[in-house]
């Protein structure tokens, strides 16, 4: 085989290199210790995001409004230290906050509209973080008075073992599309029927980000 026809062939059997995903940060503020911290961290390792740096970190207080706070606080930080060394300024931050009786939080109006002003990203989840799970196994839109009651229903319906901390993260992030999928029918269904954010999450939009940041051949959905 001559080297023309050899050069040919290669040039057709050799595949594209996928560009490098360069310089994005991603900041996730929680306001949980344990669960919302290890379900991120699972996630962020499924996804192989070793070119997109995600932060999980303990906010000050647990009220909506310190969340977000936090959140600011710690990107106007990372921007200070961006000047003076090889870091770089997040390109994203998201708080991630629950909301039992949205109705009557005094603080959860104020936090959300700061944020909005402020450009920073939220994760709302109403009454909590566990609906979110829930929606990994099923969809549904009836209400949860408290986080407690999401709590008995998955031990009731799916996991018996269900432990605040100790979560199956690989089991649940099998089922994320179905999540995703679930979240955005709630909200649809919200919208719809007029009727409150009980129970609701937006913790699928971060989910989204996190999923499209990665390499496609390593993606979820």
């Amino acid at each position: 085989m001559n080297a023309k026809r050899l050069n040919s062939r290669n040039s057709f059997s050799r595949k594209p290199r996928e560009p490098e995903l360069t310089g994005r940060s991603i900041l996730i503020v929680t306001e949980g210790e344990e669960t919302e911290p290890n379900y991120f961290k699972g996630l962020r390792n499924r996804l192989r995001l070793s070119s997109v740096e995600v932060e999980i970190m303990k906010a000050d207080g647990t009220d909506a409004l310190s969340v977000v706070d936090y959140a600011i606080n710690m990107r106007e930080k990372r921007k200070r230290e961006a000047k003076h060394s090889c870091t770089v300024p997040f390109d994203s931050v998201w708080a991630v906050f629950d909301t039992e009786r949205a109705s009557i939080n005094p603080k959860l109006k104020d936090a959300l509209h700061k944020a909005d002003i402020k450009k920073i990203n939220v994760a709302l989840s109403n009454p909590c973080f566990e609906f979110w799970l829930l929606l990994h196994d099923e969809f549904t839109t009836a209400p949860f008075l408290k986080c407690k009651n999401v709590i008995r229903y998955i031990k009731e319906k799916h996991l018996p073992d269900y432990e605040k901390g100790n979560i199956p993260v690989e089991n649940y992030i099998r089922k994320i599309a179905t999540a995703v999928c679930n979240a955005e029918r709630c909200q649809k269904h919200h919208k719809t029927a007029g009727t409150d954010d009980n129970p609701s999450t937006r913790v699928h939009l971060l989910v989204c980000e996190m999923n499209e940041a990665t390499r496609v051949h390593s993606r979820l959905f």
